[in-house]
């Protein structure tokens, strides 16, 4: 870590010709009273992102903020976020991702003088906008007038924060190595992040930031049977990392809703062997808080499609 370095912008990037300018020129036009980097990781992007960047870097009167890394061979996009997290060297690390932007020219000022100020806070973070392709409507994320304050078990089943809104501390150097491989990198970092700080995260009302989502997206991509699996794999992962031993009702509520979902996908896919694990690993996972019921009533309403 640097001293004199407040804050580290972390960005990967992967075949975000079409973003990468938006979302490089978001962080460039911060207006600041310390030190900035942008760590600008891109993993082999098979499009032109890599000559957007070199315009980027040739041209833009900011362009001595970026220290750019590109990959000769494609990494994966959690071994490049890892790789990208550990060039970073400010006091402060705030994330976003090649294919969103920052809207708001002081949002890196904002964040950093809130933790400054407020030490029991380890994470900042905000509501984003949501643009559909090319299309910026009024779609809001991250936006929950009845909770703006989280500890770690209210990470334990779901992510509560918008990912390019993010800003934390940097005290996390030996947590890396325990980063296992996941989809949602970004969640288990912030349950990693609170763990070892034993500090809480804010999510303030502003709007920082716009998300994107489109066809090439990561969450896109995902098939609907594989979004389940991952996310009941995601609360388990957690839960034996932190290490604690039962699941509270509304993680157990999680589990069975996306094992549910799972198991009515494999269901009417014919998948009948997946289909009894699923059921099975929900049960043993949540024992007599599995809904059985629900169970049944998906099994009676696929007997009636089929009859």
């Amino acid at each position: 870590m640097q001293k004199d370095l407040k804050v580290s912008v972390c960005m990967i990037t992967y075949g975000h010709e079409q973003f990468i300018r938006e979302a490089i020129e978001g962080v460039l036009m911060q207006e600041c009273d310390f030190a900035v980097e942008l760590i600008l990781a891109n993993d082999c992007s098979p499009d032109q992102t890599d000559s957007v960047i070199q315009d980027i870097l040739s041209n833009h009167p900011k362009a001595s903020w970026i220290k750019y890394f590109k990959h000769e061979k494609n990494k994966g996009m959690m071994p490049n976020f890892i790789f990208a997290m550990q060039q970073c060297q400010g006091q402060f690390i705030a994330l976003c991702e090649g294919d969103d932007y920052w809207i708001d020219p002081l949002k890196l000022q904002k964040q950093v003088d809130f933790l400054e100020t407020n030490p029991e806070y380890v994470i900042h973070s905000s509501a984003a906008k949501i643009i559909r392709g090319d299309v910026l409507n009024d779609e809001i994320i991250g936006l929950d007038i009845n909770r703006k304050i989280f500890d770690e078990t209210n990470f334990y089943s779901q992510n509560h924060l918008v990912t390019c809104t993010v800003m934390f501390r940097n005290d996390f150097a030996d947590l890396l190595k325990h980063f296992p491989t996941v989809t949602f990198g970004d969640w288990f970092l912030y349950i990693m992040i609170l763990n070892h700080s034993k500090l809480k995260a804010y999510r303030s009302c502003d709007f920082f930031s716009v998300y994107r989502i489109h066809e090439s997206g990561v969450m896109m991509s995902l098939s609907l049977l594989k979004y389940q699996e991952m996310h009941i794999n995601q609360i388990l992962k957690i839960k034996k990392y932190i290490g604690y031993k039962n699941y509270s009702l509304l993680t157990i509520s999680r589990i069975n809703d996306y094992s549910i979902e799972k198991f009515k996908i494999e269901l009417n896919n014919k998948m009948y062997y997946a289909s009894f694990y699923t059921f099975l690993n929900n049960f043993l996972n949540c024992k007599k808080k599995t809904a059985i019921k629900r169970y049944l009533s998906v099994i009676k309403h696929s007997v009636i499609i089929r009859s």
